[in-house]
């Protein structure tokens, strides 16, 4: 499995997404920036507290990369089988199974990675903005960290496990718009989820439920679509 794991990454193009991944902080950045420069000067418009803008970035970060990581599902794993060259990488003494769960492996710990290094970086740059400027309501304080902490932990966990979605619809359609159109989907099921807790996150409950219910469904396509060539 690490072999086939490193021949993968070969594919993926580590450079080329590390370079994605900090470009799309930058543009959280950006955004952010935007959002509390309006508000600031605004004089109709209060302040945004920290609470309401690590939301947003939660926000940001789910949203860029649940999308992205449909698109690394479409071409490294769909794209093959609807175009059918899968064939000629299953006709390598290789377990095809071990070959498609490598792909998703690398996609998921990419997603996991670039959601966490974009939650250090917007905080980071949060806080350190509103030292300089005082662009937010209310001054920073070391105990917030036990709420952004967990919030953080609960969005990568709950993202990594949705980013499998994309993949699952994909395989049954066969077909790269599929995958993209469910990540879009799954942003909105999840945000319509969250909307229903105080805290807009999930809770341990929930997280467990998506959990088993994605996992089984991955099952699924593993044991009838993955071995399926059309």
């Amino acid at each position: 499995m690490a072999h086939l794991i490193k021949l993968e990454l070969k594919k993926f193009g580590i450079a080329r997404n590390i370079i994605f991944t900090f470009a799309a902080i930058l543009f959280g950045i950006l955004f952010i920036t935007v959002s509390l420069w309006d508000s600031m000067t605004d004089p109709k418009q209060t302040k945004d507290t920290f609470e309401s803008t690590y939301l947003i970035i939660g926000l940001l970060m789910s949203f860029i990369f649940l999308v992205y990581s449909s698109v690394l599902t479409a071409h490294l794993v769909i794209e093959e089988y609807s175009r059918g060259t899968i064939t000629i990488l299953f006709s390598y003494p290789v377990n095809r199974m071990k070959l498609i769960a490598a792909k998703l492996v690398i996609i998921m710990v990419y997603t996991a990675i670039s959601i966490t290094v974009g939650y250090l970086c917007c905080s980071g740059y949060l806080v350190f903005v509103d030292g300089l400027f005082d662009m937010l309501a209310g001054t920073f304080q070391i105990s917030m960290l036990r709420t952004w902490i967990p919030a953080a932990v609960t969005t990568v966990a709950v993202c990594t496990v949705l980013s499998l979605w994309p993949f699952i619809i994909g395989m049954i359609r066969k077909s790269v718009p599929a995958a993209i159109v469910t990540s879009l989907i799954v942003i909105v099921f999840r945000q319509v989820l969250i909307s229903q807790n105080a805290t807009n996150q999930e809770s341990l409950l929930q997280l467990f439920l998506v959990a088993t219910i994605t996992f089984g469904a991955a099952f699924f396509i593993f044991k009838k679509k993955v071995p399926e060539l059309y």
